[in-house]
């Protein structure tokens, strides 16, 4: 039997990197599938979501006008992954 020890990092796929939404905005990526994403801003969460079947994720956030920058990790079976790189853009 082997054991995972190891989870990957989530992708964000949207928003884009320097792209502007409107508020509220959708946070969507892929993961691996059952496991819970928390995307996080300025070191708070922001966004809880359960990657599907398909290994898709997906959420709908709100935050202030201006610039954030957002990152994302996973859990599953006791594990986490590091945090995903962040991903900056701007909420008009």
């Amino acid at each position: 039997m082997t054991t995972q020890t190891q989870i990957s990092i989530p992708v964000i796929v949207q928003p884009v990197e320097g792209s502007t939404v409107s508020d509220p905005f959708n946070i969507t990526g892929s993961g691996e599938p059952g496991a819970t994403v928390e995307v996080a801003v300025a070191g708070g969460a922001l966004l809880i979501s359960t990657v599907s079947a398909a290994g898709t994720w997906q959420g709908s956030a709100k935050l202030l006008k201006g610039v954030h920058s957002i990152t994302a990790r996973q859990r599953r079976d006791g594990f986490a992954s590091a945090w995903s790189p962040d991903r900056a853009f701007t909420v008009d």
